[in-house]
């Protein structure tokens, strides 16, 4: 009431005052923005273009508009223009100047028609919105790249909010390669003179097809960092004189765009921060090129900070042989931080993920989680050169035995079953392999070296895991909805499967389809069954906003009244029982109000039993949100669980949330020796038998270097019986010391049986690659041990050497 009061009486204030309009008042079409309508069958040049009858005709006369706030440059739907559109100008926060169309019909269509270098540039603009043309730039001139749409900027300072949507870019044949370049959509920075940047740019809901390069790709000359110091100056024409201090763009959404059959990577962000790339579908990456050499990836990034790659399908990239990427999605050089979740891969020749660097600029701390992968090629997850905390959590790979083949004329011709479900190049480190589900179907090797850890994954087709090196590894039907299957939910896990409660906690909120990750062991694989939060209760006053307490939000929280009757406790009850290893409490001003001792307490049934005790010691006393780990001796399963609060700070209690953990394993897993060894060879006294059976391929067992003569045995035994159907050697510097001429015997109970006579090794290295060579049996047998014969080896130092006997 008395609001409407102050109002009413303003206004009969300025009734009483005479008129007059401020210097700076716009009448009302100025506010609004003018409209310009280009019409290309009725329209004429000379007219004042501001209405449908007064339209103008030709690109040239809407080229040379130069568009403000509010302002309108509109395209006759169903029309058709040849010739290169420039757009200009800028609009202000809350008044963008647009591009699009008037009119009902088809989109209007700009046709460059492969005269120019790209048919729409639009320069140097901000608050600006470009939506629902048809762009195409096609010729049957090949000697060139060429663009389709170019957002370009040079030396303009930040350029905010600018937005291209709903447009149909295609046609640029170009050279049928993938040149940085030029693209259907080519986003470009230059200059070196004042710092550029896009802010909050928006690339939405545009098809872009048929293009001889690069679908999207964005890029700026404001990127030297590290070992970055060029812009690809070949392809570019960018002398690294004008490569200057990394600036990157912000606010950058690429999302809900249809990227298909162009020649070189589908969609490439570089030089950003905090950027998203999210809901968008490319198909046919890496397709139809006339080039003969090199690859590409469906959607790939370099030279960023904190990009997010979400809920994309990536599909049918093409690949070029070894080393050639071919991949759905990369993680490339000087990218820090990166996160790849919720996506699905599938039919990409060359596999699913690839991340890769170089020494100078290393490419760190990746995330790669609860993504599908279904029948990749070559190599299903990989890390490269100089990368460093590659983390692969909660993926599922279904991975089959189809061949990629590549043919003539291209560089890399030849057939490539799937060879690496993971695959570790050079000095790829701090690599973790977590939580996954591996269906194997062919049985493709898994790397290990360089400290990778194998951590709680299932493995599942033809078994082959990890030799030894997984913390707790499954071999069981995860028994999937209908794997092989094109939808994604095939891949969910049924009831009775493996694959539930039997992780261990990773960070991370949701798994693919949106369903929130629990307290406690979470579900292999990309799907999470749901779990409600767990019901608080407990003595602490007041109880009210205990739920806060399990609400999965660390920034909210419950605070007891002051001085509270200690001990108290919290209860925990979830409605399916919960295992865990280790419970965390999170608090804020956590110095004077943090708990200080806590017993965790289980029920179990008939009473409350103490698993741990632990005496949290708080460091901050503002809002910084701490975490502390109270750890039990051993996993426990429980569905009701209760904090025994003893002593806190010196006033009220506060507790932000309370959550229960299966601890990761920080390092390598070493099982010790799986078997017992013998052997006839004499032992080099600092490399003993147990290596042989240590589930570490990289430890060797080695001979003395004299007096080392032939046939020789070893014999294993497993301490109780085991079907066998083959026999993996492992050996590194093997031409100069592996084992050449083998025979396989095994114990029936009471006598050795003959498997195999004379298997040949066939090494290929004399380096310190760990190479393998498999003896088959003729058919599966069931024994405790068994016998290798050794008739010849390489001694080219003296000695033999021998890294692992693996069964399978």
């Amino acid at each position: 009431m008395g609001t409407r009061f102050r109002w009413a009486g303003l206004a009969l204030l300025a009734a009483m005052l005479p008129f007059a309009a401020p210097a700076h008042a716009e009448s009302a079409q100025t506010a609004a923005g003018k409209t310009y309508y280009v019409d290309a069958e009725s329209g004429d040049d000379a007219a004042s273009g501001t209405g449908e009858s007064s339209a103008w005709k030709t690109l040239a006369k809407a080229s040379a508009l130069t568009l403000g706030p509010g302002d309108r440059l509109l395209f006759k739907a169903g029309q058709r223009w040849s010739g290169q559109l420039t757009v200009q100008g800028a609009g202000r926060p809350g008044r963008p100047a647009l591009v699009g169309s008037y009119g009902t019909g088809a989109k209007p269509v700009i046709d460059g028609q492969g005269r120019f270098d790209v048919a729409m540039r639009i320069s140097n603009v901000h608050d600006f919105v470009v939506d629902g043309l048809e762009v195409t730039n096609d010729s049957d001139d090949t000697s060139a790249y060429r663009s389709v749409v170019n957002l370009f900027a040079k030396d303009a300072g930040k350029l905010e909010n600018v937005t291209l949507r709903n447009l149909n870019i295609h046609g640029a044949n170009g050279q049928g390669g993938h040149s940085v370049g030029a693209a259907g959509l080519l986003i470009s920075i230059r200059g070196n003179q004042v710092p550029t940047y896009f802010h909050n740019l928006v690339v939405e809901k545009n098809e872009i097809s048929d293009i001889g390069s690069y679908g999207i790709i964005m890029w700026s000359t404001w990127s030297r960092r590290s070992g970055m110091t060029s812009l690809y100056p070949v392809e570019t024409g960018i002398p690294d004189s004008e490569v200057v201090t990394w600036t990157p763009s912000t606010g950058v959404r690429i999302r809900d765009n249809y990227v298909h059959d162009v020649t070189g990577g589908g969609i490439t962000p570089m030089h950003t921060k905090g950027a998203v790339i999210e809901g968008n579908k490319v198909e046919r990456a890496v397709r139809g090129r006339t080039k003969t050499t090199g690859g590409n990836v469906g959607i790939w990034w370099q030279g960023n900070d904190d990009i997010v790659i979400q809920r994309n399908e990536v599909s049918h990239t093409g690949f070029n042989g070894p080393g050639s990427d071919g991949h759905g999605f990369d993680n490339d050089a000087d990218n820090n931080r990166s996160l790849i979740q919720y996506n699905y891969s599938h039919d990409n020749d060359g596999g699913f993920f690839l991340a890769v660097s170089f020494a100078a600029a290393p490419t760190r701390d990746t995330v790669v989680r609860y993504n599908i992968s279904r029948n990749d090629g070559y190599e299903s997850l990989a890390a490269s050169t100089a990368t460093v905390n590659t983390h692969f959590l909660n993926n599922t790979i279904y991975a089959t035995t189809r061949v990629v083949e590549v043919k003539p004329p291209f560089s890399g011709a030849g057939k490539y079953p799937l060879e690496r479900i993971v695959r570790l190049y050079n000095n790829a480190a701090g690599v973790t392999v977590r939580n996954n589900v591996f269906i194997n179907l062919q049985g493709a090797g898994f790397d290990n070296k360089n400290g990778t850890v194998y951590d709680h994954n299932l493995y599942w087709g033809t078994e082959q895991p990890p030799t030894g090196n997984d913390h707790a590894a499954i071999k069981a039907d995860p028994k999937l909805a209908a794997p092989g299957q094109e939808a994604p939910e095939s891949y969910r896990p049924l009831d009775g499967s493996p694959v539930f409660d039997a992780g261990v906690s990773v960070d991370g909120d949701l798994d693919y389809a949106g369903v929130a990750i629990p307290d406690g062991a979470p579900d292999l694989g990309a799907f999470q069954r749901e779990l409600a939060p767990a019901k608080v209760s407990g003595s602490l006053v007041p109880k009210g906003h205990l739920e806060r307490l399990a609400d999965r939000d660390p920034a909210t929280y419950w605070e007891s009244v002051a001085k509270p009757r200690l001990p108290g406790t919290v209860d925990l009850a979830y409605d399916r029982p919960r295992t865990f290893a280790a419970i965390t409490m999170s608090a804020s001003r956590a110095a004077s109000r943090g708990v200080t001792d806590v017993d965790v307490q289980t029920f179990d049934g008939t009473a409350w039993v103490t698993r741990a005790s632990g005496k949290p010691s708080w460091q901050s006393d503002d809002d910084t949100v701490e975490r502390q780990t109270i750890a039990l001796t051993e996993p426990v399963t429980a569905d009701r669980v209760r904090l025994v609060v003893k002593a806190a700070g010196t006033g009220s209690v506060r507790i932000n949330e309370v959550a229960l953990a299966v601890p990761a394993a920080r390092e390598p897993y070493q099982p010790g020796p799986q078997a017992q060894v013998t052997t006839t060879f004499p032992t080099s006294p600092t490399h003993t038998l147990d290596a042989l059976t240590d589930g570490d391929p990289a430890s060797p067992w080695a001979s003395v270097s004299e007096g080392v003569s032939f046939p020789g045995e070893f014999v294993v035994d497993y301490g109780k019986a085991r079907q066998i159907a083959t026999v993996t050697l492992h050996t590194a510097w093997a031409k100069g010391q592996g084992i050449t001429d083998v025979s396989l015997d095994t114990w029936d109970g009471s006598a050795w049986v003959p498997q195999v006579a004379h298997h040949l090794t066939g090494w290929q290295e004399s380096s310190a690659k760990v190479e393998t060579s498999t003896i088959t049996l003729p058919q599966p047998v069931t024994t405790q041990k068994l016998r290798l014969t050794v008739h010849q080896a390489n001694h080219q130092w003296g000695n033999i050497a021998l890294y692992e006997i693996v069964t399978a």
